[in-house]
């Protein structure tokens, strides 16, 4: 298990990560008013995930094994999400963080016992993948872009559209150059010139929050070269 960059079974020694349960399947929560045949649903919501993990950890020297649960509890304890993954789902992320604990017994040197990571987000995200203006990420749920990167063909103005959507992306007049790569960098809300910060000349109907893409989107660029750069979404 590799949560916030490092395997805890690298770390310390001892640990083992037996079972991990929460992955397979998520909830919705639907609320419906009654009507005369069935119901009408209002609402569909996600609901959080929460993964649990049972772990064995043991050492002969009962000073040490309490060391080591020091060990195990600086590791875990966030005050923000981190990547999470496992060796048996390769390429799939989560983002959460822990949150409790099963009793841990006491008069073995032999612990068997588990922990909770409460995911926020509960959907699952591959690696980074790349795609040109024929979306061909494969996901079920909408799928915000990490960054789109346009190297421009000529100067001042840039317009991206999802035509699935209408969602627009736009530059107006700007101090913007043939061959400047411009990184729409979604993850941060911010814009890139040749690296430099100039997010202020983007258009105010520009909205990196409500840019979503979904397969089979179709989007266009009228000015450049375009590549983006996103994550398949699962749940």
């Amino acid at each position: 298990m590799m949560y916030n960059g490092k395997y805890l079974e690298h770390v310390i020694e001892g640990y083992q990560t037996l079972t991990v349960t929460g992955r397979e399947m998520i909830s919705l929560e639907i609320d419906s008013d009654a009507i005369k045949v069935g119901a009408l649903i209002s609402m569909q919501r996600i609901q959080p995930r929460v993964l649990t993990v049972q772990y064995k950890l043991e050492d002969n020297d009962p000073e040490e094994l309490q060391n080591k649960f020091k060990q195990l509890m600086i590791l875990l304890y966030q005050e923000e999400d981190v990547e999470i993954s496992f060796k048996d789902e390769p390429g799939i992320n989560y983002f959460g963080r822990y949150s409790e604990t099963d009793d841990v017994p006491g008069d073995t040197n032999s612990i068997f016992s588990s922990f909770s990571i409460y995911c926020q987000d509960p959907r699952k995200y591959s690696k980074t993948k790349q795609t040109g203006a024929n979306i061909t990420i494969h996901s079920p749920v909408e799928t915000p872009p990490e960054k789109i990167v346009v190297k421009l063909a000529r100067n001042q103005s840039i317009k991206i559209t999802n035509l699935n959507t209408k969602a627009v992306i736009r530059i107006t007049g700007a101090a913007i150059y043939a061959n400047d790569v411009l990184t729409f960098d979604l993850d941060q809300g911010v814009l890139l010139v040749n690296g430099k910060d100039m997010t202020s000349i983007l258009d105010l109907e520009s909205d990196f929050e409500n840019f979503f893409i979904h397969r089979g989107d179709k989007l266009t660029c009228d000015n450049g070269q375009m590549t983006i750069y996103a994550r398949e979404v699962y749940l």
